[in-house]
């Protein structure tokens, strides 16, 4: 992301008064410029972080089994986005980092190149009779990685950006290692070097393994981990040619999404829902974990709106029409995540606040919502508490402190022979995206769901029916779809534009009173 004449002056002024800016994960727009004596300690952060994915990279340290939360693809984007910043040994390590693996040997369709050396792959031929002198894996990877390049360009999205001469031609180079000894699935870097101002789309190259065989990938089948693998780590090549320096959650939120688009069937990202919105609704959205998997799980908020505008063939066009606001190559957008997603949607005519607060709803019941909710067995949101109301009796305040982009639900049960709940909600700072979402769930038929609607000080009532043996419950979704924020504020923020959210802990408050 480029420094717009805002953004500039307030780097002007954090300099001035000596404010220790990120290099390890900072923000887009000033991976190149001079930092303070402390911040240069986080560029050494950056190159300790990179090099702990890497770590063991013998046989005699080869880990048991892959961990889903190595991520190295951002690590070693992190790294290239400090690499200035780094001096002697520290400098030459990145490079060593950064560098290409060793190839011998190379297979190309007219889209992508694969590489490899004989000591990384499995020399027979298993197919009877392929006799094209290629082993059979590599057959397999490259035609795997041509068949999603054409998909993500059949999609819309752009094609990964031609990197010259490196690998041998200007075509996306794919590279295969042994990358399960290191707890890896795989990962996409670039060798590029970025200017202090952009632009910041790039070429990217991948790295992938060479078997995924079951005692490092025990989930899947190992054809099935090298597929949904190439489609995630592809996207990242497709979202570098946008912007590479992107929020790091919408980056993997949106591969995650992608890959299961593309290999509709692994579903191998349903490992992340327990870690995400579905199960994990007080934990921000675009909250990116460093070491964890929330932003993994966020694919499901992808897959929310995805099915709520399909696209008429193939990949629906939202996502690909969010990185195109993102983008950040010459003339682009360049709009961070949430920017992206909140314009996209408001083109369609939607509010990212309303859709947010109908997605919290709607995790309550993801087997009824989602296309694959039943069959693949999505876990639900869980309750944040409970009451039961019989007749004239009253839940009193409820409150919750909400961060932004979170929600919490709470549940009404009857007892005895009352016919209607009153509610009443204060959201707080409701102008700012704070919205209450009531649903009433008949016994034997299907829920309703309705707003509360909020006068301007975010008080808001509604009578809903609540009949023991009718209505089995009443659930409450309170919801803060707050995305307001100070960007570039805080080297540490695991936020969108490494900025301060501004409505965080916003109590809400819910009051139901059981009425004849």
């Amino acid at each position: 992301m480029r420094i717009g004449p805002a953004i500039g002056a307030g780097l002007a002024a954090a300099l001035a008064i000596g404010l220790a800016l990120p290099t390890y994960a900072a923000p887009d727009d000033i991976s190149r410029v001079k930092l303070p004596a402390a911040a240069s300690t986080r560029a050494e952060q950056a190159l300790a972080h990179a090099q702990a994915m890497f770590a063991g990279d013998h046989p005699g340290n080869a880990r048991a089994s892959v961990n889903p939360s190595r991520d190295a693809t951002l690590a070693l984007r992190d790294l290239v986005r400090v690499r200035g910043q780094l001096r002697g040994t520290a400098a030459r390590e990145a490079d060593q980092l950064l560098a290409r693996p060793a190839a011998t040997h190379r297979s190309c369709t007219p889209r992508i190149c694969v590489h490899w050396s004989d000591a990384n792959v499995n020399q027979r031929d298993v197919i009877p009779g392929n006799g094209n002198g290629i082993p059979d894996y590599i057959d397999q990877v490259r035609d795997t990685v041509d068949d999603v390049h054409q998909q993500y360009v059949a999609a819309g999205y752009r094609a990964p950006r031609r990197d010259g001469d490196r690998g041998g031609n200007d075509k996306p180079d794919i590279y295969i290692r042994d990358v399960g000894s290191l707890g890896l699935y795989g990962f996409c870097t670039t060798d590029k070097r970025f200017r202090a101002r952009g632009p910041f789309n790039s070429w990217a190259y991948c790295v992938l393994d060479n078997d995924y065989r079951r005692g490092q990938f025990p989930a899947l089948d190992p054809i099935q981990n090298m597929q949904v693998t190439a489609a995630h780590e592809y996207f990242h090549a497709v979202q570098f040619a946008y912007d590479a320096l992107e929020d790091s959650w919408f980056m993997e939120a949106t591969a995650t999404w992608a890959e299961d688009e593309i290999f509709d069937d692994i579903n191998d990202n349903l490992q992340y829902l327990r870690r995400g919105p579905l199960r994990q609704p007080q934990v921000p959205l675009d909250k990116f974990v460093v070491g964890g998997t929330h932003q993994y799980g966020d694919w499901i908020f992808f897959r929310y709106l995805t099915e709520r505008f399909p696209g008429t063939v193939g990949m629906s066009p939202l996502v690909r029409q969010m990185w195109q606001r993102a983008d950040a190559s010459p003339f682009g957008p360049d709009m961070y995540s949430l920017q992206a997603i909140r314009s996209t949607l408001a083109a369609r005519g939607e509010s990212f606040a309303r859709l947010f607060a109908e997605f919290a709803d709607a995790n309550r019941r993801p087997a009824a919502v989602y296309d694959e909710g039943a069959d693949n067995s999505y876990p639900r949101a869980p309750l944040s508490g409970s009451r039961l109301l019989g007749p004239g009796q009253s839940s009193g305040l409820i409150t919750r402190e909400l961060d932004h982009l979170t929600s919490a639900t709470i549940r009404f049960t009857p007892t005895g022979l009352t016919s209607r709940l009153r509610i009443t909600v204060d959201m707080s700072k409701a102008f700012h995206g704070a919205l209450a979402v009531v649903s009433t769930y008949p016994v034997g038929g299907l829920p309703v769901s309705s707003r509360v609607a909020l006068n301007r000080l975010g008080i808001g009532t509604l009578t809903v029916p609540f009949v023991q043996g009718t209505e089995s419950r009443v659930e409450v979704t309170l919801v803060n779809a707050s995305a307001r924020t100070r960007c570039w504020a805080r080297a540490s923020s695991p936020f969108s534009c490494f900025g301060i959210p501004r409505d965080d802990n916003s109590p809400q408050v819910v009051r139901a009173v059981a009425v004849p």
